[in-house]
């Protein structure tokens, strides 16, 4: 509001008593409105500015909480220490090369990357570390880190939407995923994407039970995939 905001209200002014025959005495009934209206978007403008301050200090001190959660997580997981920052970095640049521009789905892409694997918090180290092939019934208690983690994050009030991305990245784009069988663009897109880049990273990192593949091997495997496991656009 300024110089533009009160052209705009004197050409309505001027409308108005043009329209109603009103005498230009009736400005003086006018000009105080326009005074305390202006004042008034002011101070709305000033506490939207201030609202803005304390979303973007929330917003550090959030990603400040999650960065040590995901320590956390990466300290536990012996076989998958660095992954958890690798797909943080790779699952943002990916939605912004897919076009996402808005802040709070970047921002949630990037919290939920870095949160992904916290409900492996819950799994026991023996089955984490495995230098092996899991079992049915290992694998089945391996699944519910994406139930898990998610419920931990539904209890905390997030500015932006981190829950649904962790509670879905295992879903697949033919709906055979876990924990939701939901499919196509049902699931989130944050998910869709960190599915992806979850999975890039694990084919392209040793493992107890196998050696890492080339990028090219990899991503192979997901071109393989596309449509069936994973998003075609993604």
């Amino acid at each position: 509001p300024g110089l533009n905001y009160f052209a705009c209200c004197s050409f309505v002014v001027l409308l108005v008593l043009n329209q109603h025959n009103l005498t230009f005495a009736a400005v003086g009934v006018f000009v105080p409105l326009l005074i305390l209206s202006y004042a008034s978007s002011k101070l709305s403008t000033a506490r939207v500015e201030e609202a803005n301050g304390h979303l973007n200090e929330l917003s550090h001190l959030y990603l400040s909480t999650i960065e040590a959660l995901a320590l956390a997580i990466d300290a536990k997981d012996q076989v998958t220490s660095g992954h958890i920052r690798r797909v943080q970095l790779h699952s943002v640049a990916l939605a912004r090369e897919l076009g996402i521009t808005d802040e709070g789905e970047l921002r949630a892409i990037e919290a939920a990357a870095l949160l992904h694997d916290l409900g492996k918090l819950a799994v026991p180290e023996h089955i984490l570390n495995k230098p092996g092939k899991l079992t049915s019934v290992e694998f089945d208690q391996m699944k519910t880190h994406a139930t898990i983690g998610a419920d931990i994050l539904a209890t905390i009030d997030f500015p932006y939407p981190v829950e649904p991305i962790v509670r879905h990245h295992h879903e697949m784009w033919d709906g055979k995923g876990y924990p939701g069988g939901i499919s196509g663009v049902a699931i989130p897109i944050g998910a869709r994407i960190l599915s992806v880049v979850d999975c890039f990273d694990a084919l392209t990192s040793d493992r107890p039970y196998r050696l890492a593949l080339t990028k090219e091997q990899a991503l192979a495997v997901l071109v393989e995939r596309r449509g069936s496991q994973y998003d075609p656009r993604v």
